[in-house]
């Protein structure tokens, strides 16, 4: 008995909560987002590069009909939320109903191989993608260092175990 009114609890909770945002909302319908009359393009911040930092920002932006009036990280690394937050106040709208609306930043580091030679490359290209306001990508190659000493060194490690093992053989 006690379960079905556990059940019957969380129906009655769940359909409040439906009713809620329909009244929000009415008729379901999301208000359109404004459009975008011209906007820089976003980079990848070189810090951020160099210290393999990537993964997505969360910004909410507020506008007066024009331009962005208010902009609020919501989540992200400080490094990409700066460079996210420098990019969308550089947004111009078109004339449109103050409105409020999330935009997410996807930074991406491409994965680097280095050959034999320390000749450092990625497979994919750097890119920036923008479906304007909701949706950023931007993917960029990470610094890559390559030290030819330490391959000397490596090598130089085998060939001390090798002669070791060699030396216990025939002791």
């Amino acid at each position: 008995m006690a379960r079905r009114q556990g059940s019957g609890l969380i129906a009655a909770f769940l359909l409040l909560a439906a009713s809620s945002a329909a009244q929000n909302n009415p008729g379901g319908v999301k208000a359109p987002l404004p459009k975008i009359a011209s906007a820089s393009v976003p980079f990848y911040p070189p810090l951020a590069r160099q210290t393999r930092i990537d993964g997505t920002v969360t910004l909410r932006v507020s506008t007066d009909g024009q331009h962005v009036s208010a902009l609020e990280a919501e989540s992200g690394h400080p490094l990409l939320v700066n460079a996210a937050k420098e990019n969308v106040k550089t947004w111009q709208f078109e004339s449109h109903t103050p409105t409020s609306f999330e935009v997410e930043f996807h930074y991406r580091l491409l994965p680097i191989k280095c050959d034999a030679e320390c000749a450092c490359d990625s497979e994919e290209r750097e890119s920036v993608l923008l479906q304007l306001p909701a949706n950023v990508e931007i993917s960029a190659k990470g610094y890559m260092t390559c030290d030819p000493a330490q391959e000397i060194v490596q090598r130089w490690t085998i060939w001390r175990r090798l002669i070791h093992h060699l030396k216990m053989l025939f002791s």
